[in-house]
């Protein structure tokens, strides 16, 4: 995921000083005039006679077949189809060429949502007016407005806060004019006003995702990662129930040794303010154990969390999380010498992530699988 925001932001930051966005949240929604290539066309606006399985909300993405995060678009793209298949509708829409669309598809065959050209290019103009800040979604609801647009990587907090009841339009419609001032000043490289704009966004909404990404690349890029720091840190203390600001300080302080020193803390508070999310939990652990292998400390709290989130699995927990805590459960059994736990635990792993229907996991973890094998076979013969 850091991967996939870096790639967005630097692209970002090469284009031209445009505008961000023609249509803001609050705006109508204009309908998807495309040439649909694959799926059913998805109409933004509601229908006349609503039908009784219509979704709550519907979202339009537009992204680019040859950027350097495609396929991580389109593997989101796909994440977010199967955790939101009732509530949530989405349609993929590009201004590229039919013919890159085709190749495209011939290398994802896995991807199969609603996509749709932009022959004339005027439906994304009208959308994204100038910005590369691709992937970026655009959502509606009943309403026939736009209700939120940003980031395809924070689609899916926005639903869940949505279908939670914590979604406020009201509030995005006095964030959007502040986050598309952001990235003209991301390109403008105006740090002065860059920090007044971000410190009114997150007063307004504190813990935002984008403002975040945007004024962390900046300080981490000009060496100011104290001022980093205390930054995720004073949203930390105002939104202390919030996990990917865990994920974001911890991603930060493996990045700079210097901040090595301030990791235990960090996961002893999130281990306090964080309880029953066991995705969270084996996120935690997984990425412990894979950013800090050689870190005893590191192996401590993966075990622990890992221990964690296995307790809070349910009968109707989805294969999905089943086979990411059992690829977990795997490495730390490979990590602790138990190398026929490790072969147990991700033929399991793999069996789910069959089940869920998640062929490139499912590689993956017939991948793993066979180096533990290839390891017991070899020590065997020791």
């Amino acid at each position: 995921m850091k991967k996939f925001w870096m790639m967005t932001l630097a692209a970002a930051t090469a284009a031209a000083a445009l505008p961000a966005y023609a249509l803001r949240s609050g705006d109508p929604v204009q309908e998807l005039n495309v040439k649909w290539v694959q799926g059913t066309p998805l109409a933004l606006l509601p229908p006349a006679k609503p039908q009784p399985n219509e979704p709550r909300l519907k979202a339009a993405v537009f992204f680019l077949t040859r950027a350097a995060n495609r396929d991580e678009t389109l593997t989101l793209l796909n994440n977010l189809r199967r955790s939101y298949a009732g509530p949530l509708r989405l349609a993929a829409v590009t201004p590229d060429s039919e013919a890159d669309v085709r190749e495209m598809l011939k290398a994802r065959p896995d991807f199969t949502l609603p996509l749709g050209v932009d022959q004339k290019r005027q439906l994304t103009a009208n959308y994204m007016n100038g910005s590369m800040l691709y992937p970026m979604a655009f959502v509606t609801d009943d309403s026939g407005r736009i209700i939120w647009s940003g980031e395809l990587v924070d689609l899916g907090e926005m639903v869940q806060n949505y279908l939670e009841g914590n979604f406020d339009a009201s509030r995005q419609k006095k964030l959007a004019p502040l986050l598309d001032e952001l990235q003209t000043l991301l390109r403008e490289n105006n740090d002065r006003r860059m920090k007044m704009v971000t410190n009114s966004i997150l007063k307004i909404d504190p813990g935002n995702a984008a403002a975040l990404r945007i004024r962390l690349f900046v300080l981490e890029n000009s060496g100011r990662l104290d001022e980093a720091w205390q930054l995720i840190d004073s949203q930390l203390r105002q939104q202390p129930k919030l996990e990917r600001l865990y994920f974001a300080a911890l991603d930060l302080a493996m990045r700079h040794p210097e901040l090595a020193g301030r990791i235990p803390a960090l996961l002893a508070a999130y281990r306090s303010a964080i309880a029953g999310n066991p995705d969270s939990d084996n996120l935690m652990a997984w990425t412990l154990l894979n950013r800090l292998p050689d870190d005893p400390a590191a192996l401590r709290s993966a075990v622990e969390l890992a221990g964690r989130a296995e307790s809070q699995l349910k009968p109707d927990s989805a294969p999905a999380l089943r086979a990411a805590v059992l690829s977990t459960r795997s490495l730390i059994a490979y990590r602790l010498g138990n190398v026929a736990g490790a072969v147990k635990f991700e033929q399991e792993a793999a069996a789910f992530w069959k089940k869920a229907d998640l062929p490139g996991n499912a590689a993956n973890s017939r991948l793993r699988l066979d180096y533990y094998r290839t390891v017991q076979e070899l020590a065997g013969k020791q």
